[in-house]
């Protein structure tokens, strides 16, 4: 049983490296070599927390094919809870897949399929999941067509009816201009609220921190923060608000260092600690991301980062 039930996306990467020429139609190009990882906010926070060693479960759809069970065989192999990845029944569903070509000397150029993730719902997501969790997060919100609106508010009001608290992230979706219906109805059943800078800005505006954290706060979220990249984060809960600085390491990849935030943040939250002291671990967990390369390769046990932050935070 979890402590810890992530809900929402889940992708497998199949990453080209040394991708350096794109083929003209009907020709042939060489590259380096293929390798596979899982990606898709709600898995990198799932594997995250289960790397920490913490019981997490994980509520995702896959398609009925080799990347299913590539998927199932990960995080069970990881310990985590899968009895919430559901297989879809449509056999034209593939699991959510892109394919990333990562050249010697510039920027990754991705193509993608949201496969099953476009029709994850509240039918997919037994109730008998929320049971025992303390904490239940959605994450990855704008890119699950299958839970806007009311039928995100339909899964966020089951959770807290079993007991457990509500978190919620965002992801990054261009090709929605308008990000309001996601949200329509959903506000006040969020326990957490924590998008990135950009994306709370696609939903609230383009203002300071502090200003999208009343935003969120003033529609009834609890706790309302934004992830602030480099620069840390900010946090804002009926009482307080603060400005919690990034830990300075050298970064090598970025990939995942939001949903490792979240992890660190939910199990912060999950150990009693206070919002504040909760978004410094989140701070500290996507420390250790950006060390390494992919999204959840640098995440150590729960108690050697809390001891990093500890040595950090009095050497400040």
């Amino acid at each position: 049983m979890a402590d810890i039930l992530c809900v929402g996306n889940v992708v497998v990467d199949a990453v080209g490296v040394g991708v350096d020429e794109i083929p003209a139609e009907g020709s042939l190009a060489l590259f380096d070599r293929v390798e596979l990882h899982l990606g898709g906010c709600a898995a990198n926070a799932a594997m995250s927390l289960a790397r920490m060693g913490l019981k997490v479960g994980l509520a995702a759809k896959v398609g009925d094919d080799g990347m299913g069970e590539f998927v199932r065989g990960v995080f069970t192999k990881a310990g985590a809870d899968c009895r919430g990845l559901v297989v879809s029944k449509d056999k034209r569903e593939s699991t959510s897949y892109s394919f990333i070509m990562l050249p010697k000397g510039g920027n990754r150029r991705i193509l993608h399929t949201l496969g099953a993730n476009a029709t994850l719902g509240p039918k997919d997501i037994s109730p008998s999941l929320f049971k025992g969790a303390k904490w239940v997060a959605a994450l990855g919100l704008t890119l699950l067509p299958g839970l806007f609106g009311k039928d995100l508010a339909k899964v966020l009001k089951a959770a807290r009816k079993a007991g457990a608290k509500t978190a919620g992230d965002t992801a990054n979706n261009n090709r929605m201009s308008d990000w309001s219906p996601v949200f329509k109805g959903c506000w006040e059943h969020f326990d957490v609220f924590f998008p990135s800078e950009e994306e709370a800005k696609r939903i609230a505006g383009d203002r300071p921190p502090k200003d999208i954290c009343r935003f969120f706060r003033d529609r009834g979220v609890g706790v309302a923060g934004v992830k602030l990249g480099e620069h840390g984060c900010a946090v804002m809960t009926a009482d307080a608000y603060e400005a919690i600085p990034a830990f300075k390491v050298k970064a090598v990849d970025t990939l995942g260092a939001g949903d490792n935030f979240m992890a660190g943040f939910l199990a912060g939250m999950l150990k009693g600690r206070s919002p504040f002291d909760a978004a410094r671990l989140g701070c500290a967990t996507s420390a250790h991301c950006v060390q390494a390369v992919g999204a959840t390769t640098g995440i150590p046990k729960l108690s050697v980062i809390e001891a990093f932050m500890k040595k950090r935070t009095r050497a400040r």
